[in-house]
């Protein structure tokens, strides 16, 4: 049986930078699923599952070797991942060559469901790390290419980059009582002093507090 892993957006990316990717990756895909929708998702008890379901539409009722997409964004906030990352996904047709694609669990059409909460802000947090790690944010919908409305009508290009972009500016904007901090950290090598109001990750934690340890020359004993 395929099995797939479920990640947190901060897992997910830290997974990406550990691997080397030789195809290149020129584009990043959105769409929706239509169904399963986010309330279907909710409900149900074995989470992998819907993952699995749409797997298996994929490759029994459309007969692709396997999932379409490289990662399926839950209403959760958490990423599944999917199709392999050195294989162009089946995403939209004529256009899947150096592709990256994202499935987006829900139906974002208008008077559906709304893209909202954390699925919204994992969203952003994902295409702001791919694009880094990428060196691109050529961001593509699916309905740039196909009569569809994917992935949601309710959902504009414009509205999501402006998002990505202030989220941005908001992370990276430093309090003014925050600033010696700053430079001090980034000056003593235990922070690059960046991503001033986003959440940290352990890891993130745990090397700092060991930068620190090796600053004050190990004087600390448990």
């Amino acid at each position: 049986m395929r099995r797939f892993k479920q990640y947190t957006v901060e897992e997910y990316l830290n997974h990406l930078k550990t691997i080397k990717i030789t195809r290149k990756i020129t584009q990043i895909h959105l769409h929706h699923t239509w169904k399963p929708t986010k309330e279907m998702y909710s409900k149900a008890p074995n989470k992998e599952g819907v993952i699995f379901s749409i797997y298996s539409y994929h490759t029994k009722k459309k007969g692709w070797s396997d999932i379409g997409q490289h990662v399926t964004l839950a209403p959760d906030g958490t990423v599944w991942d999917g199709r392999d990352l050195e294989k162009n996904p089946a995403s939209i047709k004529g256009h899947n060559e150096g592709a990256f694609a994202i499935e987006m669990i829900g139906n974002f059409d208008v008077d559906h469901e709304k893209l909202e909460g954390v699925q919204l802000d994992s969203l952003i947090k994902l295409l702001k790390g791919l694009f880094e790690i990428f060196e691109t944010d050529n961001l593509i919908f699916h309905r740039e290419y196909s009569p569809k409305t994917c992935p949601g009508s309710s959902i504009s290009k414009e509205w999501l980059l402006n998002l990505i972009n202030k989220k941005d500016s908001l992370n990276n904007d430093i309090s003014s009582w925050a600033e010696e901090a700053q430079k001090w950290v980034t000056e003593n090598n235990i922070s690059d002093g960046t991503r001033a109001r986003e959440l940290v990750t352990r890891e993130e934690i745990w090397t700092m507090l060991y930068r620190f340890y090796k600053l004050i020359g190990g004087q600390i004993k448990c």
